[in-house]
């Protein structure tokens, strides 16, 4: 059998006894490989040699090109004569292989043979591409002209063209492409068994075509080395070893963690296992860092879900709404002028419907609604009624209910269930809630008309008076009696209510509810998710005129949303609680986690406390700080249940015992508003917190090109996944289009909508990582109470503005910008989907329930009645447990009430796994909003944390995903599995490196071009970033793109980027090894953390105001400190406007002015308008490039070497004037004496040379990018920068003491003090010490010893040396020292023969 290019997988190979992974078998002896009879002699394998297999290699591999090149004759005489002489070249081919033993294998043998056979062909035939295009232009006299771009193109383009057709010339019957490899594709080959004669060359043809096709798009060398790949590890068995093993090794991992974080949690206080404190604190950490913290993996998925259970409920009472508004202003829009009819009176009619008891009533109210109208009035109160339904079947009401006054809650909730919504009031929601006058005019003259209600009101406000004002003269002049004492205590009214009393019967009234609503928030913990019984409390029945007062929200649609979304809260986390409880009692791995206190004794409880448990109910400490009122608010706990028998809230988990990082991982901490911390931090930290998520909205939801990158970027996402929009099977991007448009429009048909939903449920949609960070940082702060805005413009302008067109812009940007996101999990949703059913259609049943079921699989709903297959909701978990043979035997399966599984729980069971890898793989805040980047999102640093975490989960997830895939037993699994993972490389490897060559090749601007760019010009934000270059502007300007910016896999790679560029940098500086190591360790890290700890956009803003004393972080002038109080006030306001200007207003704040953005210039700038068509940099804007940025969300760059030049040289002057103030500021001190002196002297020049080799290596880069020293000169000149002659030669020139400094010293008294030889002497040494760290050794620039510092050294005191060095510092006024001596390493009398003095001439380059 013929080898291929990424394995043979028409044969198995033999299997070794002992392989690198482990003994195979139970025998001691490994038995010799078998001995082929036919092909070639696989026991040369284990007798060659290194030198041996790479000539095997080499022979083979020429051997393969020519039977190559005789095949491709046989092919046209095969076409023609329809014979097969291609099948005899073939076999000749083995033959000579067999007979002269070549059998190349391992990297070296397998790497030999391809490059013979392709890369060498391939390159020879690009080569003669070039030259013969090359030789054309010398026909025409071009030889000594540049090639244009187009021209260079071209001849990129040729010689690539070139290397495909020789490949596809050289290949042969056993060539295996990429698209084999990963099982997809277009370039997957024809298999030629059992075809002859021109069908077979007709088929040899096109596999070598496709061949070339894959030389010519990847470039030979790129296919070569994924051809050295495939045959190394393409063999299935081989992959699915190597699989095996690394998953071994990455879950012993996990598992080591794992069990790490068991023990933190149930070792007993003074074990054996009881952690120290050292990891303590690391598990402490990783269950911080991670979004499930200490929780099982089972029960953080089921929590993960309900954020899609709720929404989707939402979702759909939203499209609901839509549909009401649309049908309500079309019938408006038709009625006559003189109608009586409006929007307020219909939709009170819809209330009426929603709400009214008598059936006979709400029938008559439903007829006289608009017939569209009328229609979603139905729907509504369907929804509603579904919803409480979901309630009466809970876990919660499983058994009887009852409220404080006795009534059944099950009868309740049947009673009303087809008129029960729930009332919602301002004074509930807003602290701030003032009642109109109006209001309070209904409010007394109801008081007034109404003595009963207004002596109720009067007797509570009189039993409770402490100020005396139910005082004998107050009661006289408003004719009130007193009767009876303590609880038989009244007012009594005489003949009428004045408005003295109507006035304090409504401030009692309102009073009453305003305190409960403002009760004082106690610190402490909270659970996050608690069962709502306030909803089952008795309405008290309020009349319509008080209600105003509380300020009720009359608007049906409010209500009708609130009441979705409270009854899908509590149907969720019902669910949550119960499967919690349900896996508890019958998985001991769960059950170990959440202890089921009913079944326990007094003592085990309480040793289950002394263990630190918590229990979870209203007598255990997780009850908090309260309960969750009617409104929603946290309150102080007044000790009284809402419900009988309902305990805290927590359902089925009432009575569990839970460890205490369990339950921390199920609750809150809030801060306490009583203090004055709590007040503080809600006042100071809380405003920085919205102006934080205002500014980042402002830049990224409201700004058009975010928006275009938001969806582009997100290709990667699922191309990453080996899930590639135009070929294999899989999602539709058409599908998803009209998915993603109907859920933003609500325009679709019902069966689309329940997709959209089924996705969303299964934690699909909806969880973009940014979108979802900054709504977020608006809503919820810094948690310190519950109440939450419901978009951006209320959380910024306040409630009263939410209803406005500008709250419903940006909800249509909040919904594009999800959508971008969405549009891509719904497809690689469904593309997973297709995938999952592809490889499994072959697998045997138990091998698809294998697959399927690796998973936690949430709870799921009955599918086809009771008995069917998910009719018992513990089957599945009952099924885990069974053996292969008992899966499949129907009376194991009978015994315990199941079924065989059928198509459709088959089908449920794939959307699961769907859904589960598209959680897993690509970026979602459920799952990537663990405390740690709550924490983070908390504080004024770092810019959208959550999506830099999110990439390194993924992407690690992807990996593991690939490895589980190739680890199967299904063949066609583990072709998916090598499918992920050639698209995770492709998109993360190959194609930024791609890129990058192709443009280097095509530009003309080189690599050394872009990294001298990098290096020396390039803002902090490029240093670790992919730059790819575009071309070069007539006047030489570089043009570029952040390549980075478009490829959300960058994060993964960015920090090694920056580890070589800085590393180079230290290279091409001459940096000593502790320099270089520090930069190098220190700027990696800092690029690794800087998505988490960079400064947040809004404090930035204020660092550069005050702080960086009116410049930005890269140098920018904010304002100028010579600038008026005035004018500096307007600039800093204008800076910090500029954070929070809307990415789509069409103007730039910089420098405390505002101008043109680039958009407004390339579209409306003009030569001589008011507008121009250049910034103030001199770049230009066309129409044609900020369209083309428009759209495609890929923003242009250039570089002017001139500008970089000038900016860098005023940078580099300032660091050389801060360098010598080291010296200037101890000249005018008068405690300074010649150490001081001398030492200051020394440091100001080191710091020098080092500024000066930063310098130089600028000067270095514009040399690379193409500038001439003459112009450099020039450019110094025009702009008045000095100093830079020495700088330009390479040599180091040290400062000397001015004038000014000998003055200072006289002044200060301290010249006498001055060291003025040694000075003199260490200005000698210094002089022409070489910039460039690779200088040759001549005299003029050989480095020469510094003088030591004798006060401080790494070694300490030279004075305790052993060997006492010579004194060459003075103490004191000294004599000129003599002519040093010279010796071959340069002055003897500075190099010594302490460590102190050879240390301090090391850290110059001079030891």
């Amino acid at each position: 059998m013929a080898t291929t290019m990424f394995g043979d997988a028409a044969k198995e190979p033999q299997e070794p006894t002992t392989t690198m992974f482990g003994d195979t078998a139970s025998q001691p002896v490994p038995t010799p490989p078998e001995v082929e009879k036919t092909g070639r002699n696989r026991e040369q394998f284990l007798e060659g040699s290194a030198v041996r297999e790479i000539g095997e290699g080499v022979v083979s591999g020429a051997l393969g090109a020519v039977e190559g090149v005789v095949g491709l004759g046989a092919l046209a005489v095969d076409l023609v004569a329809d014979t097969d002489y291609g099948d005899k070249v073939t076999q000749a081919a083995e033959a000579t292989r067999d007979a002269l033993g070549l059998d190349p294998e391992g990297i070296l043998g397998k790497g030999a043979e391809i490059i013979t056979q392709f890369v060498v062909p391939g390159g020879i035939a690009a080569k003669a591409a070039k030259g013969v295009t090359m030789a054309g232009r010398a026909a025409k006299g071009l030889s000594k002209t540049p090639l244009t771009k187009a021209e260079r193109f071209t001849l990129a383009s040729k010689e690539i063209a070139a290397a495909g057709i020789a490949d596809a010339a050289v290949s042969t019957d056993d060539m295996t492409t990429i698209g084999d490899w990963v099982d997809m594709g277009p370039t997957q080959t024809t298999d030629l068994v059992g075809i002859y004669g021109r069908e077979k060359a007709l088929a040899r043809l096109g596999n070598r075509l496709k061949v070339g096709v894959e030389a010519t798009g990847i470039g030979g060398v790129a296919q070569a080395g994924l051809g050295l790949a495939g045959k190394t590890i393409g063999d299935a068995k081989v992959t699915k070893n190597i699989a095996q093993a690394t998953n071994k090794k990455i879950d012993d991992a996990t598992q080591s963690i794992d069990n790490l974080l068991d023990r933190r949690l149930f070792a007993k206080p003074g074990s054996a296992e009881e952690l120290g404190k050292f990891k303590s604190f690391a598990a402490d950490a990783i269950a911080f860092s991670r979004y499930r913290g200490y929780l099982p993996g089972q029960i953080s998925e089921k929590r993960l879900l309900m954020d899609g259970q709720v929404q989707t409920q939402i979702k759909r009472a939203d499209r609901i709404l839509k549909d009401l508004d649309t049908e309500l202003d079309d019938f408006v829009k038709k009625l006559p002028e003189e109608s009586n009819l409006n929007k307020v009176g219909i939709m009170n009619r819809v209330e009426s419907y929603l709400t009214e008891t008598d059936e006979v009533v709400k029938k008559r109210v439903l007829k006289e609604l608009p017939k569209g109208v009328r229609q979603n009035a139905m729907r509504m109160r369907a929804h509603v009624n579904r919803l409480s339904k979901d309630v009466l079947d809970s876990n919660f009401l499983k058994e009887a209910k009852y409220t404080k006054d006795g009534k059944n809650v099950n009868d309740m909730i049947e009673k009303n269930i087809n008129a029960y919504l729930r009332r919602r009031y301002k004074i509930f929601e807003d602290s701030k809630y003032v009642p109109t006058e109006k209001s309070i005019k209904i409010a007394d003259d109801y008081f007034t008309r109404n003595r009963k209600s207004t002596a109720k009101e009067l007797t509570e406000a009189a039993r409770k008076d402490t100020d005396n004002v139910f005082n004998d003269d107050f009661l006289k002049k408003n004719g009130l009696t007193k009767v009876g004492a303590g609880r038989d205590f009244k007012i009594k009214i005489g003949n009428k209510v004045t408005p003295q009393l109507a006035k304090l019967a409504r401030e009692n009234f309102l009073g009453r509810y305003s305190i409960e609503s403002r009760k004082v928030r106690g610190g402490g913990r909270v659970a996050t998710d608690r069962l709502e019984t306030g909803m089952f409390q008795t309405r008290k029945n309020i009349s319509p005129e008080l209600r105003s007062l509380l300020g009720e929200v009359k608007d049906p649609r409010e209500a009708y949303l609130g009441t979705i979304a409270d009854l899908a809260q509590f149907t969720a986390v019902d669910d949550y609680f119960g499967t919690v409880a349900n896996l508890a009692r019958q998985d001991s791995g769960i059950g170990k986690f959440f202890i089921d206190g009913k079944n326990l004794t007094r003592e085990q409880q309480a040793g289950l406390e002394t263990r630190g448990f918590v229990k979870l109910g209203e007598d255990g400490r997780s009850s908090g700080v309260g309960k969750i009122d009617t409104q929603g608010e946290i309150v102080k706990s007044d000790g009284v249940q809402d419900i009988v028998g309902a305990g805290s809230s927590w359902g089925e988990l009432e009575g569990f015992y839970v460890p205490d990082g369990v339950y921390k991982n199920l609750s809150n901490q809030i801060l306490a508003e009583d203090s004055l911390g709590g007040k503080a931090a809600n006042a100071i930290v809380g405003t920085l917190l919205k102006g934080k998520g205002i500014s980042q909205y402002s830049k990224t939801v409201l700004s058009p090109i975010t928006q275009v990158r938001n969806f582009t970027t997100a290709t990667a996402f699922a191309t990453a996944n080996g899930n590639v929009p135009i070929i294999g099977r899989g999602g539709s991007l058409k599908d998803s289009f009209k998915a993603i448009h109907a859920n933003i429009a609500n325009k679709g048909d019902k069966a689309l909508f329940n997709d959209l939903a089924d996705a969303q449920r299964r934690g699909v949609m909806g969880t973009n990582a940014e979108l979802r960070e900054i709504q977020d940082t608006l809503n919820k702060g810094l948690d310190l109470y519950g109440k939450e805005p419901k978009n951006f413009i209320e959380a910024t302008f306040g409630e009263a503005a939410s209803k406005s067109g500008a709250a419903k812009g940006a909800k249509f940007m909040e919904d594009l910008y999800q959508g971008s996101d969405d549009y891509w999990k719904y497809y690689s949703y469904n593309a997973e989907q297709a995938k999952i059913r592809n490889m499994l259609k072959d697998a045997t049943p138990e091998q698809q329930m294998s697959y399927l079921l690796k998973t936690p699989t949430p709870n799921l709903k009955k599918l086809d009645g009771p008995e069917g297959l998910l009719g018992n909701s513990d089957y599945l978990d009952a099924y885990k447990n069974l053996t292969k043979a008992e899966r499949v035997d129907p009376r194991v399966l009978k015994n315990l009430g199941m079924k065989m599984p059928d198509n459709q729980i088959i089908d449920e069971l794939i959307k699961n796994r769907a859904a589960q890898i598209v959680r897993d793989t690509v970026p979602n805040y459920n799952k990537g909003a663990s405390d740690l980047i709550k924490l983070g999102r908390k504080l004024p640093v770092g810019n959208f944390i959550t999506f830099p975490a999110e990439m390194m989960r993924t992407g690690f997830n992807i990996v593991k995903q690939g490895l589980d895939d190739m680890a199967s037993d299904i063949p066609a699994v583990q072709a998916r599995g090598r499918q992920r993972l050639a698209g995770f490389a492709t998109t993360t490897v190959v194609v930024p490196a791609a890129v990058l060559e192709t443009a280097y090749a095509v530009t003309g601007v080189s690599r050394e071009e872009m990294e001298a760019y990098k290096r020396s010009f390039g803002a902090p934000w490029e240093k670790g970033s992919v730059l790819v270059p575009t071309g070069r502007t007539e006047d030489g300007k570089i043009k570029y793109i952040n390549f980075s910016t478009s490829n959300p896999y960058d994060v993964l790679s960015r920090f090694a980027n920056r580890a070589i560029n800085e590393a180079d940098e230290a290279i091409k500086e001459g940096k000593d090894p502790g320099q270089a190591f520090s930069g190098i360790v220190g700027n990696t890290v800092k690029e690794f953390l800087e998505p988490f700890m960079s400064e947040a956009i809004l404090t930035e803003a204020i660092i550069d105001i005050s702080f960086r004393n009116g410049r930005t972080s890269t140098g920018a002038e904010v304002y100028n400190p010579q600038d008026s109080v005035g004018t500096k006030g307007i600039k800093m306001m204008l800076h910090l406007a500029d954070t929070i200007m809307p990415g789509f207003v069409p103007a730039n704040i910089t420098s405390g002015g505002v101008e043109p953005s680039r958009l407004l210039r390339g579209v409306l700038g003009t030569e001589d308008g008011p507008i121009s068509y250049k910034d103030k940099m001199g770049r230009e804007r066309t129409f044609v490039g900020e369209m083309a940025r428009s759209m495609t969300g890929v923003t242009p760059l250039e570089f002017d070497p001139k500008k970089g030049l000038e900016y860098g040289g005023f940078r580099m002057q300032r660091a050389q004037t801060d360098s010598k103030r080291m010296f200037n500021k101890v000249v005018d001190d008068e405690n300074a004496d010649s150490d001081t002196l001398f030492n200051a002297f020394v440091d100001a020049n080191e710091a020098k040379l080092r500024v000066d080799r930063q310098y130089y290596q600028m000067i270095e880069d514009l040399r690379t990018m193409g500038m001439k020293d003459s112009e450099i000169r020039r450019v110094f000149k025009r702009e008045g920068i000095g100093g830079v002659k020495g700088i330009m030669r390479g040599e180091f020139e040290p400062f000397k003491a001015s004038d000014k400094n000998r003055k200072d010293m006289k002044k200060a008294g301290i010249y006498d003090q001055y060291p003025r030889a040694q000075i003199n002497q260490l200005r000698k040494q210094m002089r022409g010490i070489p910039l460039a760290p690779d200088d040759g050794p001549s005299q003029a620039r050989n480095p020469r010893p510094v003088p030591v510092k004798p006060s401080t050294t790494i070694f300490g005191d030279p004075s305790s040396s052993l060997s006492p060095p010579a004194p060459i510092v003075p103490t004191g006024p000294r004599p000129a020292l003599g002519p040093p001596t010279t010796t071959m390493f340069g002055d003897s009398s500075l190099i010594g023969g302490d460590p102190a003095t050879q240390e301090i001439a090391n850290r110059l380059g001079r030891g």
